[in-house]
């Protein structure tokens, strides 16, 4: 800009002056400065857990500090004939002082930014913990250099950009910078990948990077538009005004749920936040912002400001009438019975055929189908026409023709832990020399085929011995499969070989013996890379397809409220899914710890004993290596311990930063025994006032409230601890660390012996002991992210207690069972709850009777009879002549 164009701009009104002229080292500092604040970012993201939330919103404070330091120009000049002086009137005198007031610039950065900063404060914490033995002071320290080394990229920005002549000498200029400061960052990366174990970027990650660099290209080049016109603390106040606004917004809007209990810390930010930024706009010299008058803007906001206000006294007074947990469990008993009714309709062959036909998609029941239901009735099975889970995983090879079938299987027959079982003439047999660990879990196996395998037509299946699922297809070739095989046979699919490729030949072309090694390779994979895999098995546009989460240290609300009540989990089924709960892959063992063996990414038939949503595995009865002792006879719920007990295992000897921070089992361990004094957590609580009861009884309402952890663990009976560290050697740096971390205790007394029985998941598999629990009268709280064959039977809030794996409903749902009256003081006082132990003994009761009818080994033969009769006839080159017709 021309010192004529400038003198010409001053002439018209206000105009913040030029800053200095940059020095010439001014480019390289720049780059420099980015450099070392990319690192810094990467040192705080990598115990993000251990941050603290809205530092960035000081960055104006600083900006404005730079600008009234001594030696700086005044920040605005007008310049005023004495006929203009002498017609102003005091509104205006007002605003000629406070755009030269360095006092009040610091007051309303000051207010503004600590507006901004409570209002981003609100966020409920995830379980992801930071530990005591954590680098926090060394974050902290990180956040607080990051933002010191932002105010200095922006300013020496600001006074490159500024004293460039033309747009173009500007674009031309920042295009430089953006283009050297990517090959330095690109540099750095290189080099600290030589000499640290640090993870590559994988496809998802790549797409996040190249997505967020092109916004946030696009936002510097439209920031410095703004930027060189006025000042940079204008531009980022503004910025900081509105992600406040939102934050408090956000906050606001969950007054009276769970999520927010702390009603009056929004609006008190909100408050704050508003004079800050009215406070500030003065002081800067905002005649408008974003096209809008000042005063039009400071109006919506004090509208705003009142509005919540009104809203927040309104929800204030928000309370329950009933305890969840009572809603839950009778409409789940209601269910129930309905779903019983539903799963055995047929009264005869004839029906079942029927049912079958409708469930299946018009397809006719496989051969023998006469001959499985007979079988059923013989041994009294509950259910007869229930079993979506076997449709759901053979559905998808009827896409493919019955000799790549084969061919999927001897492919599958060469993976380390995968056993051939073969049916040969009526017999079923395997080929496990007699040392093989796996040998007795066969053996069951095969003798759980001998009541009905002369049934089953030749053939041979690869099962799975190992802990972990092992086919692990995207998302796009099983749903292609599974169309092709909706309501049509090879004979339709080879019609159409003429015009196109079908997905047999698709899966030829990719499985083809001579393209093995791809398919067979058997390497470690690490943990980012299986998630990404993970991924790929999720619906494009869902939330675990579309991106990487980021922020596992507050808790992800959109993940858990789907299958949520409050802070209770309502819907079981759907908390199975990953794929709307992206924060999983950062919350749980299975997707922390990388696979010993590489997943198959093909479709291939596979018949393995548990699996998650993601997993294109057959789910068969097959016992584990290990189990819990099956309870004692006679014993009775309470004669037991009243406590919630809980023995965990860290088997695996890669034990890495995310699984000591974020492993359901360790969260679990640290939530109960290392919170400190200053954790807190939400917990369901009678109404604390008496004269509230409700209308037409004499039974408290409940309200959500805030209670310190230590009050919880005081109150409840918790016992929970890791027992054994398999495979871990203490001389490791990590194995130390988790046994300091984390302690260990022996299983005393026995998991049954105890009222309440948590059971979680493995880091490799589900729950251990969960039908040995189901068996007993322990009441079993089940957390998982698993699907076994009698999955489907089991009904939550009726045979065990579902909780959701980010444990923010522990403490109310183990509350409202055993109770909290004089138990001691929760959130500053004695809730007078009464416990529940009639509800829990009845659902240890209906746990332990249905297990009696429909988990017993007669139950687990039908279920494989079936799950063989339908794969024997999709290995059949004849099987869509060869269903079940009635004559």
């Amino acid at each position: 800009m021309s010192d004529n164009e400038l003198s010409a701009a001053k002439d018209k009104g206000p105009q913040t002056n030029l800053p200095k002229r940059p020095r010439r080292y001014f480019l390289p500092a720049v780059v420099g400065a980015v450099v070392i604040r990319l690192e810094l970012f990467y040192l705080a993201s990598f115990d993000v857990q251990c941050s603290v939330p809205g530092v960035e919103c000081f960055l104006p404070l600083l900006l404005i500090f730079y600008e009234i330091l001594p030696g700086r120009r005044p920040r605005t000049e007008r310049r005023k004939d004495d006929d203009e002086t002498f017609s102003q009137t005091a509104f205006e005198d007002f605003d000629d002082w406070a755009e030269t007031s360095a006092p009040l610039s610091l007051l309303g950065g000051l207010l503004l930014a600590y507006g901004a900063y409570r209002a981003s404060m609100g966020s409920n914490k995830s379980t992801y913990f930071c530990s005591a033995l954590d680098r926090a002071s060394l974050v902290f320290w990180a956040q607080l250099t990051g933002l010191l080394l932002d105010a200095t990229i922006i300013i020496l920005l600001w006074r490159i950009l500024a004293w460039a002549r033309t747009t173009k000498s500007r674009l031309r200029t920042l295009s430089g910078i953006l283009l050297a400061t990517s090959l330095a960052v690109g540099t750095m990366v290189w080099l600290l990948q030589q000499y640290e174990a640090r993870d590559g970027l994988g496809s998802l990650y790549v797409f996040d990077v190249i997505f967020d660099g092109f916004l946030f290209s696009l936002f510097i080049i439209s920031s410095t538009f703004v930027v060189c016109e006025g000042n940079p603390s204008t531009l980022v106040g503004t910025i900081v005004m509105f992600c406040g606004i939102l934050s408090a917004k956000h906050r606001i809007a969950l007054a009276g749920t769970w999520e927010n209990v702390r009603r009056g810390q929004s609006h008190t930010a909100l408050f704050v936040l508003s004079v800050g930024f009215a406070t500030f706009s003065y002081a800067s010299g905002l005649r408008s912002i974003i096209y809008m008058r000042r005063i039009l803007v400071l109006i919506l906001l004090a509208l705003f400001f009142v509005c919540s206000a009104i809203y927040i006294l309104a929800k204030k007074g928000t309370l329950l009438d009933d305890y969840p947990v009572d809603k839950f469990i009778y409409n789940n008993r209601i269910e129930a019975d309905r779903w019983l009714v539903h799963a055995s309709v047929s009264k005869s062959v004839k029906i079942a055929v029927q049912e079958y036909q409708e469930r299946n998609h018009r397809r006719d029941p496989p051969p023998k189908f006469d001959i499985w239901y007979k079988f059923a009735l013989d041994r009294n099975s509950p259910i007869m026409d229930h079993f979506e889970q076997i449709g759901h995983d053979i559905l998808p090879f009827w896409g493919l023709a019955p000799e790549k079938i084969r061919e999927g299987v001897a492919l599958a027959a060469q993976q380390p832990d995968i056993a051939i079982v073969k049916v040969e003439n009526g017999a079923a047999s395997h080929g496990q020399f007699i040392d093989s660990p796996y040998r007795p879990i066969l053996d069951e196996l095969v003798d759980l085929m001998k009541p009905f395998s002369e049934h089953l037509p030749n053939m041979q299946i690869a099962v799975n011995m190992n802990e972990r699922p092992r086919v692990l297809a995207p998302w796009d070739d099983v749903q292609r499969y599974t169309q092709a095989g909706l309501g049509h046979g090879l004979r339709k699919l080879l019609s159409r070989r003429s015009v196109g490729s079908s997905p047999a030949q698709d899966l030829q072309n990719r499985v083809d013996p001579r393209s093995a090694p791809d398919i067979l390779q058997k390497d470690h994979t690490s943990a980012q890379a299986f998630r990404q895999m993970t991924a790929l098995a999720c619906s494009p546009g869902s939330k675990g397809r579309s991106g990487v989460h980021w922020n596992i240290r507050d808790f992800c609300s959109t993940c858990a409220k789907p299958q949520s009540e409050g802070i209770f989990l309502k819907h079981w089924d759907m908390s199975l899914d990953i794929c709307h709960q992206p924060d999983l892959a950062h919350l749980h063992g299975f997707h922390i710890t990388p696979p010993s063996l590489k997943p198959l990414q093909q479709l291939v038939p596979i018949f393995s004993r548990s699996k998650t949503s993601s997993y294109s595995d057959i789910l068969i009865p097959m016992r584990r290596q290990y189990d819990v002792p099956e309870d004692e006879p006679g014993s009775d719920f309470q004669m037991k311990y009243d406590q919630l007990f809980w023995r965990g295992k860290i088997s695996g000897d890669d034990i890495s930063h995310d699984l000591l921070h974020g492993g359901h089992q360790e969260r679990l361990v640290h939530l109960i025994n290392n919170s400190t004094s200053s954790d807190r957590a939400t917990i369901l609580l009678p109404s604390p006032n008496k004269g509230d009861k409700h209308k037409d009884t004499e039974e408290d309402r409940y309200r959500y409230e805030s209670a310190p952890i230590s009050d919880l663990t005081s109150a409840l009976p918790i016992n929970v601890a890791i027992s054994s560290y398999a495979n871990c050697k203490p001389p490791s740096p990590a194995c130390d660390r988790a046994l300091r971390e984390f302690g260990t205790a022996p299983e005393d007394p026995p998991t049954l012996k105890n009222r309440y029985v948590l059971l979680t998941d493995s880091d490799n598999g589900p729950p251990v002991g969960l039908l040995p629990a189901l068996r007993s009268t322990s009441v079993p709280f089940v957390a998982t992210v698993f699907r076994e064959w009698y999955t489907e039977r089991l009904m939550p809030w009726v045979h065990f207690v579902p909780v959701d794996l980010r444990y923010q409903g522990l403490w109310s749902t183990l509350s409202y069972f055993t109770g909290l009256k004089g138990k001691g003081e929760v959130a500053g006082r004695d809730p007078q709850m009464a416990a529940r132990a009639g509800d829990a003994v009845w659902i240890a009761e209906q746990g332990r009777t249905w297990a009696g009818r429909a988990l017993r080994r007669e139950d687990m033969e039908v279920y494989l009879f079936r799950v063989l009769l339908e794969y024997g006839r999709l290995v059949d080159d004849g099987r869509d002549e060869n269903g079940f017709v009635l004559t």
